[in-house]
């Protein structure tokens, strides 16, 4: 990275239902390929990236999850947000949805539990979170949604005066009446819209479409930046067809900035602190 650019990974694997190690293995040949193409900065999985559902009160699904997950940010040297996956919370006696984001040599250096539950996250006893995440990475503000907490405008507008990266680990489940590509139509609309009314880059990572699970995924993993206009491909990077694999971006940090002041200026983003002293002085 330098100290402009930030290259970020999204990784959208096929995952095999209750076959952790198996799935475990499919990403870790994802992330395998993508640095072996070029250095990168973040990479991002997606929600339930263990492939099961732990039951109550067994700790050891999460304890193997962040092993590997952690493992793998130090075998590639990369900042990895470890998509998301259900912890039992003993205070609560209830379950989280949770993301731990590590750095390049294995530290966790955040975590932030899911607020927008989902209908059967509700039916399970996973409780919402209470607070947000935002933090540094390579000296970029980063923040973490999760998969449905993207639906809620809100929680993306609460992070957008604090961060200028947004990472959404996700995992659509498709009603058996409707398509996955009426699922990535979508969510590649829903993480459009997040970007531009914010002016974020919007990383969404899916599972592939085709995982092998009860439920049907969509494989709508998606890396949007608003500021890369006018070269229209850019500015929204997706996987055909919902496919296994993985997608890379450079994120140009100034262009960023450059883009979010132009829209603010033009009254499309809420005025900073020192903006609106500006035109409050303006006004006398």
């Amino acid at each position: 990275m330098s100290a402009a650019t930030l290259t970020l990974c999204v990784i959208q694997p096929a995952i095999t239902w209750q076959e952790p190690a198996r799935t475990f293995d499919s990403i870790a040949a994802l992330v395998s390929q993508a640095a072996a193409a070029q250095a990168l900065d973040v990479v991002v999985l997606p929600e339930h990236f263990d492939a099961q559902m732990a039951e109550e009160g067994d700790e050891a699904p999460w304890r193997a999850a962040q092993a590997f997950a952690a493992d793998l940010a130090r075998s590639y040297g990369v900042n990895l947000v470890a998509g998301s996956v259900e912890r039992w919370d003993a205070t609560l006696h209830g379950r989280l949805n949770t993301t731990v984001v590590y750095g390049r040599q294995g530290q966790e250096l955040g975590r932030y539990d899911k607020r927008r539950l989902f209908g059967f996250e509700l039916r399970r006893n996973v409780r919402p979170g209470a607070g947000w995440l935002a933090l540094e990475i390579e000296g970029v503000p980063m923040g973490v949604l999760i998969c449905s907490d993207l639906w809620h405008p809100e929680l993306a507008r609460q992070l957008a005066a604090k961060v200028e990266l947004l990472c959404v680990p996700a995992q659509t489940t498709i009603r058996p009446e409707s398509e996955p590509a009426y699922a990535r139509m979508l969510w590649h609309t829903l993480a459009m819209a997040r970007a531009q009314e914010n002016v974020l880059a919007v990383a969404v990572s899916d599972q592939a479409a085709s995982s092998q699970a009860p439920f049907r995924c969509g494989g709508v993993s998606s890396i949007t930046d608003p500021s890369a206009e006018p070269d229209l491909p850019a500015i929204q990077r997706v996987l055909t067809d919902g496919r296994a694999g993985y997608l890379t971006a450079q994120l140009d940090l100034e262009r960023l900035a450059r883009f979010r002041s132009y829209r603010r200026e033009a009254g499309l983003l809420p005025a900073t602190d020192e903006t609106a002293r500006a035109g409050a002085t303006g006004r006398r």
